[in-house]
């Protein structure tokens, strides 16, 4: 392996790791800021959000 390569990949390796590193602290202060908490919110099988504990007609719709 060539000094070149192993700058190149070593260079790869770390901005990955830097770029990864920023984007977590930059989704943590935004987290903070908005004060999210995901655990709040409950959610159906299918992954939506539900806001209301009333059943909405489609959903009555699916239960029968």
């Amino acid at each position: 392996m060539s000094v070149k390569s192993f700058l190149f990949t070593l260079a790869i390796f770390c901005g990955g790791y830097v770029s990864n590193t920023l984007l977590d602290e930059v989704v943590e202060a935004a987290e903070r800021y908005f004060h999210v908490k995901m655990s709040a919110y409950k959610t159906d099988a299918n992954g939506y959000i539900i806001c209301s504990p009333e059943k909405t007609a489609s959903a009555e719709r699916l239960a029968r």
